[in-house]
Order: structure tokens, then sequence, then C-alpha cells
């Protein structure tokens, strides 16, 4: 895998989190890696690298981060950084939520973004 395949998956990961913030849904590990095109082998090696890639990306958009809406399928917890962090996960998902709902989070993170009027 090169970095340019992976900041690919990123970019689609977080395109794919930030519908599912608006729509207020989770998605699995796998259905995550149905999006954006990782299976098997890669699902279980790559996607935490990817989902590191996309909750820098909100860190420095000053974003909540849009990894705390994955979640394991047979669990319905997240990942074990979310059990060992700061952020309680719960209250991590409900300000993703809240960022990207309504009308400013229909145009934020997009190419549609245009902050020219």
């Amino acid at each position: 895998m090169t970095n340019g395949m992976r900041a690919q998956w990123a970019l689609q990961a977080r395109a794919a989190l930030i519908v599912a913030a608006m729509r207020r849904s989770i998605l699995t590990y796998g259905e995550l890696g149905a999006a954006i095109g990782i299976s098997g082998v890669g699902l279980r090696n790559q996607l935490r690298h990817v989902l590191v890639d996309v909750s820098n990306e909100c860190i420095a958009h000053k974003e909540p981060s849009l990894a705390a809406l994955v979640v394991n399928a047979s669990t319905g917890q997240p990942g074990a950084g979310w059990q060992d962090g700061k952020v309680p996960w719960h209250g991590e998902v409900q300000r993703v939520f809240r960022y990207w709902a309504g009308p400013r989070g229909a145009k934020k993170g997009t190419a549609d973004d245009d902050s020219s009027g």
C-alpha cells in the first residue's frame, strides 16, 4: 500500500462519514471498508490507519472526530482507542451529529463548499 492510496482512502472515508453524520447514523468497520474499497486482510490492517488520518484531519479543521461513527458489527462498540481515550465516545458521536446537522453541515467539507457567497 502506498501513502497515496491511504490518502485516497482517507478522503473517501471522510466523505462517507460526513454523509453518515448528516443522516445521524453510524457505520460498521465492514460498511466503511466496503464504501472505500477495503476488504479482507486490508480491512483489519489498514482501516485503523485510515481512521487515524480522518481523525487528524478533523482535528486540523477543529471538528469533532468523524472516526467516532465507526463501530464493530458484533458489539456495536468503537475501537479500543475510544475506550482508552480522554474523550467519551457517546459524547463525541453527539458532537459529530450536531456539527454536521443542518444547512451548515450540508456544505462543509465537500467540493461544493464555496465561501465566496
